[in-house]
């Protein structure tokens, strides 16, 4: 059994046992390496959390890709200050989040001149960001909405928020600044309807990456043309990576990863085995491919771990909580208990 490093899992719930029984379940299906995103949107603490889990546990060898804090009470630093922290606290990589919601809460998009020193330094020291970029297509059409998706505030039609093309543009804007930059664009950049583009992209930025994490949509779209992305994915497979989006807020991290495996293993049609009951076409690629997909090209991105510096983690953990402590009526229950619990107090 060839060995599987997933570059996507995150670890949002603050819950020691939740973080560790998900871990546990993708090391009982052989995933040896893994990396964490941060989502500091969901908590202030997120960077601080992986790091602390990451020293912790160690049936699987973790990576961090930490998240600047754009939408919170650090907002106002400079983002490059902010990377540089994050570095330094031991974490191994960027995490962005620029799906419509985000551009919308944000106002600006990728390419805002905010963001030009950090992407400057990241790209000059060769330091890796996955980056998450819009949503499936699907979200754009005007259709009513369930109340699901008027509470996650899906349905992009409506005003106020940006088309997949302008977000796509800012993007690309921001990647021909920063050609050498190591981005790994998550879900398959939602082109799997689109093998035509994706290919563009990967021929006009050649060290972008995409990366598999579900989506069902995506394995619906390989399915439409089975043949072609199998010569797609063997053409460009030094820039694919394994990820299935695994969470401790989950219940079926098993069932992802064999969603992923089998679409890229089995040669034939079979039914998803999570997300929805619908058939789709496996890629039947071989061996050579799969060893770089579920594990070598991890390996070469991201290759180096870097040490969690537990003196500064401490010294900003008690930083933060002294921060959060005045924002009287708007500091996270949460995030608070997990400081005092990480500090001792």
């Amino acid at each position: 059994m060839r060995p599987i490093y997933d570059c996507h899992a995150h670890a949002t719930e603050l819950d020691l046992k939740k973080s560790i029984g998900m871990l546990d379940v993708m090391s009982s299906i052989g995933v040896e390496r893994a990396a964490l995103l941060a989502l500091t949107y969901k908590s202030t603490v997120s960077n601080l959390y992986l790091l602390d889990l990451k020293r912790r546990y160690g049936r699987i060898k973790l990576s961090v890709f930490g998240m600047i804090n754009n939408r919170d009470m650090y907002k106002d630093i400079p983002f490059e200050t902010q990377a540089r922290a994050i570095m330094e606290l031991g974490c191994d990589g960027i995490k962005m989040m620029y799906n419509p919601i985000a551009r919308k809460a944000l106002g600006y998009g990728v390419d805002d001149e905010r963001y030009e020193k950090m992407f400057s330094y990241l790209e000059e020291n060769g330091i890796p960001v996955i980056m998450h970029v819009n949503d499936p297509e699907s979200y754009w059409v005007v259709r009513d909405l369930t109340p699901t998706e008027i509470a996650r505030d899906w349905g992009y039609f409506k005003e106020g928020f940006l088309s997949k093309e302008e977000i796509y543009d800012e993007t690309f804007r921001m990647l021909d600044r920063h050609p050498r930059l190591k981005v790994v664009l998550a879900h398959f950049y939602f082109l799997s309807r689109d093998i035509d583009e994706a290919t563009r992209v990967m021929e006009t930025y050649p060290e972008v990456c995409f990366d598999l994490t579900p989506g069902w949509e995506m394995y619906v779209g390989f399915s439409e043309k089975p043949e072609e992305w199998r010569t797609f994915f063997k053409k460009y497979s030094d820039r694919i990576l394994f990820g299935t989006d695994s969470a401790d807020d989950k219940r079926f991290n098993a069932e992802i990863n064999l969603l992923v495996r089998m679409a890229l293993e089995r040669d034939g049609e079979f039914l998803m085995p999570c997300y929805r009951e619908c058939t789709v076409t496996g890629l039947g690629l071989d061996g050579e491919t799969l060893d770089k997909i579920y594990y070598k090209n991890y390996e070469r991105l991201f290759g180096n771990i870097n040490e969690v510096n537990l003196p500064l983690m401490r010294e900003y953990a008690e930083r933060v909580l002294s921060d959060m402590k005045k924002l009287k009526g708007t500091s996270s229950e949460g995030d608070i208990l997990w400081l005092r619990d990480f500090l001792g107090k």
